[in-house]
């Protein structure tokens, strides 16, 4: 076939022979979206993956797709390779504001006083944009190859482009009343989003912070707004007890009744007149919700609140840590979600409410906490290593297409952790044991990763 052109359909069925490729082999390679493989090896060639597999099929498998004179450069790694992993709710810009999260407070009241001082000092300073690139570079060391990345000062925008991260850098909107939205609000907003599409940064979104910090207008303009950019949104949701329903069981379509006419000015006017619904069945009245849209903590979602996150396609960033440090006044229930089939991911929120932007980390605690709930299928460590990879992946909208991420397979990008554990995988029990290994004692072992086919971090793994 001859062309002037490129053909990407016939691109794709016949793929140039491969003049470099890259073996990352290990005796435990998690891809995800298949079996663990034993002996197993990725080989990567530019950005992508070319091959997944074990190592002797891999291998057999170049010997046709190399160029002659190709050449295959093997890197052997002792323990188990995993998709880089995804932060699904952070604030990189807060990094410097470490010390808040090393507080003790009495209620989220508390810690939001303990914050708003610091955060106002340090706006005086300017050092945003270090603090969050610092944050992005932890990130990376601990085997996080993307994130969500929650920006509330312009100049803390390009932390994930810093590192050559993937994500969502998603501007934070918060502090606006009906009154001036619509004056002021949306200029402001447009204002910000065009700086930071110059910037070039991996993705953009919109981050409405909260029903206790915007009154109603934002939350109906701004879906509208991120939709007709083809931008995604995240927003702070059930996180503290005032976000709380009243009807656990009853389905709104028969508890809204009472209320779902009424032009409300605020989710907080709504619960003074005594209403009883909660912050998310508040926003599902409004059309804040959908496919596009994933929440931070969700601690307060009761049954009929998971079931509307479901049936909105709504998907979970799950931040144990903070949670506990900012009194948030009980933990998400892990095992509800888990059982009832909700969409989850893990964050690690920032170090102004966690102890460190690990995020293998609340893995583990997420672990012990479906345990103490009550959750005792044997598939839990999978559904958490699922959670901070493709689950992160599916929350930002990037577990499909050409540059997909939080999986290993061919075509995928090519982002890869290497975790120092130890790997027994002569029996069936021995794997599943090296799996929760990882899950609950995985954090801070992360030696090499890998972002788009480049090695980032290399803390002498090969």
């Amino acid at each position: 076939m001859t062309t002037d052109s490129f053909d990407q359909l016939y691109a794709a069925a016949h793929p140039a022979p491969l003049q470099e490729v890259t073996l990352y082999s290990a005796p435990l390679i998690i891809p995800i979206t298949g079996p663990v493989l034993l002996d197993g090896a990725v080989a990567v060639s530019g950005s992508r993956v070319v091959h997944a597999g074990t190592r002797r099929w891999v291998l057999d498998t170049l010997k046709q797709d190399m160029a002659q004179g190709g050449r295959i450069e093997e890197h052997h790694w002792h323990g188990v390779i995993t998709p880089g992993l995804i932060n699904a709710h952070t604030h990189l810009q807060y990094t410097n504001m470490a010390d808040v999260g090393r507080g003790t407070y009495s209620s989220f009241h508390e810690w939001e006083e303990g914050f708003n001082p610091v955060y106002a000092r340090l706006c005086e300073t300017g050092s945003w944009k270090e603090s969050a690139e610092e944050g992005a570079r932890m990130l990376v060391q601990s085997g996080t190859t993307a994130a969500a990345d929650i920006v509330t000062n312009p100049e803390a925008a390009g932390a994930l482009a810093s590192q050559g991260m993937h994500g969502v850098a998603y501007w934070e909107v918060m502090d606006w009343r009906n009154s001036d939205w619509k004056t002021e609000g949306i200029a402001e907003l447009v204002t910000h989003l065009g700086h930071m599409r110059q910037e070039e940064l991996p993705s953009i979104g919109i981050s409405p912070h909260a029903p206790y910090t915007l009154e109603t207008a934002p939350f109906v303009d701004l879906p509208d707004i991120a939709r007709q950019l083809d931008m995604r949104l995240h927003i702070h949701l059930a996180e503290t007890p005032m976000e709380a329903g009243e009807r656990d069981t009853s389905l709104s379509t028969y508890s809204a009744v009472e209320w779902r006419d009424q032009d409300w000015t605020s989710y907080q006017e709504l619960k003074e007149a005594g209403k009883g619904a909660s912050a998310i069945q508040f926003l599902d009245q409004l059309g804040s919700l959908g496919p596009d849209v994933h929440i931070a903590h969700g601690v307060w979602a009761d049954k009929e609140d998971r079931r509307i996150l479901r049936q909105r396609g709504v998907g979970v960033a799950l931040c144990p840590r903070s949670n506990r440090i900012t009194v948030t006044g009980r933990d998400a229930p892990i095992r509800d979600y888990l059982e009832e089939g909700n969409l989850l991911a893990v964050g690690t929120d920032s170090l102004s409410s966690s102890p460190s932007l690990d995020v293998l980390e609340d893995v583990a605690m997420l672990y012990d906490l479906a345990r103490e709930q009550g959750y005792t299928s044997d598939d839990l460590t999978h559904r958490l290593i699922r959670m901070v990879t493709l689950g992160g992946a599916a929350e930002l909208g990037m577990h499909v297409g050409a540059g997909r991420i939080g999986q290993i397979n061919a075509g995928a990008t090519a982002d890869l952790a290497f975790f120092d554990v130890p790997v027994y995988v002569a029996t069936p029990r021995g794997i599943e044991d090296t799996l929760e290994t990882l899950v609950r004692h995985g954090a801070g072992t992360n030696r090499a990763t890998v972002i788009s086919g480049r090695v980032v971090y290399n803390n002498n793994a090969f």
